[in-house]
């Protein structure tokens, strides 16, 4: 995967789109991962392969600096997870912001036309006094 700075707010809508599902589909993948290796317990090992037998003199310091690195990598991705999930929040909310004012500015683009039309002759008013 390509991996280079982005900045959100100079892609366009669709852009930001693909951005967010992908950033999605890859914290997704991340917790499954995590709940996985999390459901994954020495004693189910042992259960499932009575032939698994770990050397805890020889290897035991490896093994347990090892899980220890394990576990803390873990912990950060789950911290960047939450990180990227509030992220991901406060970029809906800000599209929904932009949004709603280019609705606004666009309606009163609309009326202003409309009036200018009106002036100009070019149109009726659609309410004619009575």
């Amino acid at each position: 995967m390509d991996e280079k700075p982005v900045n959100l707010l100079e892609l366009s809508d669709p852009q930001k789109t693909k951005f967010l599902e992908s950033a999605r589909a890859y914290l997704q993948q991340r917790l499954e991962e995590e709940r996985y290796y999390r459901s994954i317990s020495l004693s189910s090992l042992e259960k499932d392969n009575p032939a698994l037998k770990f050397n805890l003199a020889a290897k035991g310091q490896q093994e347990m600096s090892n899980l220890k690195n394990t576990i803390e990598r873990l912990k950060n991705l789950k911290a960047e997870e939450k990180k990227l999930l509030l992220e991901i929040e406060e970029l809906k909310k800000t599209a929904d912001a932009r949004a709603t004012a280019l609705e606004s500015e666009i309606a009163a683009l609309r009326e202003e036309v409309k009036s200018l039309k009106i002036l100009m002759g070019q149109e009726q008013p659609s309410e004619k006094p009575a």
